[in-house]
């Protein structure tokens, strides 16, 4: 199972908890695995690698989403998106396995010291589940500016950085005293983020995971801004309408940045990180030419040398 399962479950629970709904996501997760269980057509779809993850995700989506609460269906849509489809049907069965347990108050024990790359694999994971719920990019800015400045006094203090680096300080030792030094200091999320760096991985890798945490904070700023060129200026109903289609495009909430470009001829051309939406008019002209485009004739001429 890919770290950054484990990783997104922790923050799921850690949610889920908070609000009370811990043990109705573990009941829900048996839930859907019963239902795979029980059908041959839904456990072909999930496990078959030539459906691409956003076509097998939107069609849990659609049959799950007035049957589960959003803790529960987030869980089963990233497993999609982050594993091998041969290994979906078994990444659920684990998620009741870990939701029960800690619904049930128990925690994992024993767990493998993880190398650099799998740390920083499954932070990302715990990161995605805690910033996903960020309206926009409500608060990016300031937890990425947070978890730098902390960045900053480890680098000037020498006690603290030997501390948070030492394998003779219990994990536990050390994520209190991340908690002592911020909890008055820094939002609850980035609290949240560098507390949790402090129980993955060695712990001399610990800087190097909240400088990590720091460039995820600057990718996913970037990724919620929607950069749209637009053939003409756009009223507030039509943005408002615009970011609610992009959200289901990419699946999280978007601001939108307009600019006018009449170049585009009609309709608009949106870039939202790696993700390119263009619904042009330009774009169908130029589609439609290539298709009207014909194959050289291959011509000869008669006649003597």
């Amino acid at each position: 199972m890919r770290q950054s399962i484990r990783g997104y479950t922790d923050g799921i629970i850690e949610q889920a908890a908070a609000s009370g709904e811990l043990r109705r996501t573990a009941d829900e997760l048996g839930a859907v695995a019963n239902l795979i269980a029980s059908s041959d057509d839904l456990k072909r779809i999930l496990a078959d690698p030539g459906v691409a993850p956003s076509s097998r995700r939107a069609v849990v989506t659609d049959l799950l989403t007035t049957r589960i609460g959003s803790s529960a269906l987030r869980l089963v849509q990233f497993v999609i998106e982050a594993d091998r489809a041969t290994e979906v049907v078994d990444d659920i069965d684990w998620l009741v396995i870990r939701l029960n347990a800690a619904a049930d108050g128990l925690h994992p024990v024993g767990e493998a010291v993880l190398g650099h790359k799998a740390a920083e694999e499954r932070v990302d994971g715990y990161a995605t589940a805690l910033l996903q719920v960020l309206p926009g990019d409500s608060g990016l800015t300031q937890i990425e500016e947070e978890l730098f400045r902390f960045m900053q006094i480890l680098d000037g203090s020498e006690p603290l950085r030997n501390a948070l680096s030492s394998r003779d300080v219990s994990a536990e030792a050390r994520k209190q005293l991340v908690e002592d030094l911020l909890s008055t200091r820094a939002t609850p999320t980035t609290l949240s983020l560098a507390s949790y760096a402090t129980q993955v991985g060695r712990p001399r890798d610990y800087e190097d995971l909240l400088s990590f945490l720091v460039d995820r904070l600057s990718v996913e700023s970037h990724k919620r801004m929607a950069e749209v060129r637009s053939a003409v200026e756009m009223d507030e109903q039509q943005e408002q309408d615009l970011a609610s289609a992009l959200q289901r495009v990419v699946g999280y909430e978007v601001q939108l940045r307009v600019t006018v470009d009449p170049s585009i001829l009609g309709g608009f051309v949106a870039t939202i990180g790696d993700t390119v939406v263009d619904a042009s008019a330009r774009h169908r002209l130029e589609l439609l030419r290539d298709r009207l485009v014909l194959p050289e004739a291959n011509i000869t001429t008669g006649g003597s040398s």
